[in-house]
């Protein structure tokens, strides 16, 4: 049995909490920017999903 996912309304509203909580780190600079990228690379994905839900 396949594991269920969340609803693209769950997906999102993980996302805005993680743009929520998105601050630059002092110490490891570097650590926003992978952050920041991997939340749009989630956007990305879930904007694909949406657009062809039946890949």
């Amino acid at each position: 049995m396949k594991p269920s996912r969340p609803t693209p309304a769950a997906q999102l509203r993980a996302l805005a909490r993680d743009v929520r909580r998105l601050r630059p780190d002092w110490r490891m600079p570097e650590r926003y920017f992978e952050n920041r990228d991997e939340i749009e690379n989630r956007l990305q994905r879930l904007a694909r999903e949406l657009d062809n839900p039946n890949a």
